[in-house]
């Protein structure tokens, strides 16, 4: 979890609150997993979109994250299937890569 939480970009949304740093975005994914039986989770699939073919697909990203995306260019989306559930991560570039910096199920 750790080393995942190094490798995003931050501010990071998750869900409705941001978090400035790997350590806060740690302790946040500890305190809510602690509660979740995660061994009944199951991923079924992972669909890779830009953001316009995300919301044409699925709809607007859910408005809990906060973000405003209307300029924003170059921005992929994520939608996993999580045991039925839909999980979005949301991307942008990052250097020569792109780096995750939102996160809702």
């Amino acid at each position: 979890m750790r080393s995942t939480a190094n490798e995003l970009f931050y501010p990071f949304q998750l869900e409705d609150k941001r978090y400035a740093t790997p350590e806060e975005l740690v302790a946040a994914w500890v305190k809510q997993l602690r509660v979740k039986r995660t061994d009944l989770i199951s991923l079924y699939d992972v669909e890779v979109l830009t953001l316009e073919a995300m919301e044409k697909k699925y709809g607007k990203a859910p408005a809990r994250l906060g973000l405003d995306l209307r300029n924003a260019k170059d921005i992929w989306v994520a939608v996993g299937n999580l045991s039925g559930r839909a999980a979005v991560l949301v991307y942008r570039p990052y250097g020569e890569e792109h780096r995750a910096f939102a996160y809702t199920d």
